[in-house]
């Protein structure tokens, strides 16, 4: 046990002088800049703690059988998110290794060990992960008969599900199941659960839109934007809805916006123009769901069309991922964000426009 001691108290030493270096030249701003995206979306180098413990299994000439458990720090690189939302992400960990050995035998009943980690997993758009990893025990392989004198290697496959815990962490749970390498004697075997938690708050911040120009108290308004202005609002349809990485609207939300459509049209005079804004879900690239959401709008504004409104009153527009209506990834959150919302202007009569569009929901 004094060995796990002694080698615990190096690397609380070690972290400690880490930490206090990158206060003292200012490196530790780099945790931030490094932490991109947020807990729903995370992106680039993100750091975590991470335990395990399970059971491993002994071959003919190693006394292995017992319970291993580990803490270890934890680099995750999150690369760039693929179309259809889903990624792949890395990790590099270093940690310290302990095992409780419940097979009879002669000599210590603990094994302790350095331990290095690393992985890589395929991140699927309900944020289950899933891939390889590898890691080594260094400094006490002895015991597990390697037959390389510094090192005792294990590899596997790993899986893990990724979810956030009070809107401030991003946490994994899983387990994996591994095989030993080049140990004398025969494989021996292990599985592991796991969890990981983020180092501090990576909560998503809503984006602020920019503040309007404050008129000069001396700057009259004119009359007409003034009127204007005032018969200018939004109705949130909240019924338009998109299937999973298209255009096409849910089976229900078309036969709605089928009938709002003709609707709009027997009674556009009513207003005078009318934007179709189109929003997307959170997974995906900025850059594809910005895309996508201009193509939601485009499809919105040829129906609007089709059915007799002027195609000179129609504006489309697209958000992307941003005003998100859910965090969550769960699909009927998603769905909420895969909408399109129509903005209307110069609107002659808001009461009975707003009855037009009520009337189209049965």
């Amino acid at each position: 046990m004094s060995f796990f001691c002694n080698r615990f108290l190096y690397v609380l030493l070690l972290v400690g002088s880490l930490s206090a270096l990158a206060a003292e030249s200012g490196l530790s701003a780099f945790k931030l800049d490094s932490q991109k995206g947020d807990i729903y979306k995370p992106k680039g180098l993100w750091p975590l703690i991470g335990v395990g413990l399970g059971a491993m299994d002994h071959n003919d000439t190693s006394r292995t059988g017992g319970v291993p458990g580990h803490v270890k720090i934890l680099g995750s690189y999150y690369f760039e998110q693929m179309p259809n939302g889903s990624n792949w992400v890395a990790d590099l960990g270093l940690g310290l290794h302990n095992e409780f050995l419940t097979q009879q035998g002669s000599g210590s009943d603990t094994i302790q060990s350095f331990y290095s980690e690393l992985a890589g997993r395929y991140v699927f758009t309900n944020r289950w992960q899933l891939g390889a990893i590898w890691n080594t025990l260094i400094d006490n392989p002895h015991r597990y008969q390697s037959n390389n004198e510094n090192l005792a290697s294990f590899i596997g496959a790993q899986a893990l599900k990724e979810f956030t815990y009070n809107d401030e962490y991003l946490v994994r749970v899983g387990g994996r199941a591994m095989t030993s390498m080049g140990l004398n004697g025969g494989p021996v075997n292990t599985v592991m659960a796991e969890l990981q938690v983020s180092f501090g708050n990576g909560a998503k911040v809503a984006a602020v839109e920019p503040a309007a120009p404050v008129a000069e108290p001396s700057a009259a308004v004119a009359p007409h934007l003034a009127e204007q202005a005032m018969r200018s609002f939004h109705i949130n349809t909240k019924l338009v809805h998109f299937d999973t990485n298209s255009v096409h609207m849910t089976m229900q939300s078309a036969q709605y916006f089928k009938r709002l459509s003709r609707s709009l049209a027997d009674n556009q005079h009513l207003f005078e123009r009318v934007t179709v804004v189109g929003y997307t879900d959170q997974r995906g690239t900025e850059r594809y769901n910005y895309k996508l959401s201009v193509r939601r709008a485009k499809v919105i504004s040829e129906k609007l069309i089709a059915a007799g409104v002027k195609s000179s009153h129609i504006k489309e527009e697209g958000k992307g991922e941003t005003g998100l209506l859910s965090h969550s990834m769960k699909p009927a959150a998603l769905l909420l964000n895969r909408r399109v919302r129509l903005e209307f202007h110069g609107v002659k009569n808001q009461e009975a426009l707003k009855n037009v569009v009520d009337s189209a929901i049965r």
